[in-house]
């Protein structure tokens, strides 16, 4: 049932990143389709409010953590912590790995202040003791 819970909070939490992405992404590109002067976040190019605040990629975080949630369901399952579902998440976890490299090499030569962003925020994991330079933003 942990396992269950876990994967409909993942859920939650992945849908409500993707839909800040896309609301600051959506009136990001109004404002500059309607000739409007960019400031904040959207001057910077880039979403650092709400989940974003806490780690660059909550919608990557989540999603790797569904797949551990589904590892546990296969333990529940057969009893061992050894079998064969071990594999596909390890295997998911590195590719989102490798992807979150990826993605973040070109957001960096795209924005120059994501460096600053990243020296922040945590890629997927939040980190309640890292000071901040500035106070997390709502969106």
């Amino acid at each position: 049932i942990t396992a269950a819970l876990g994967i409909i909070f993942l859920i939650v939490i992945e849908s409500i990143a993707d839909n800040q992405q896309y609301t600051f992404q959506t009136e990001k590109y109004r404002l500059k389709d309607a000739g409007l002067q960019l400031s904040g976040d959207y001057a910077d190019g880039f979403c650092q409010s709400g989940l974003y605040a806490i780690v660059r990629k909550p919608n990557y975080a989540a999603e790797q953590s569904i797949w551990i949630c589904y590892y546990f369901f296969s333990i529940a399952a057969t009893g061992s912590l050894w079998n064969w579902s071990g594999t596909g998440f390890v295997l998911l976890v590195l590719l989102f790995q490798g992807s979150g490299f990826f993605t973040e090499y070109i957001t960096l030569q795209k924005y120059p202040k994501y460096k600053e962003y990243m020296q922040q925020v945590p890629r997927y994991v939040p980190n309640p003791f890292q000071k901040r330079k500035t106070t997390l933003k709502t969106a």
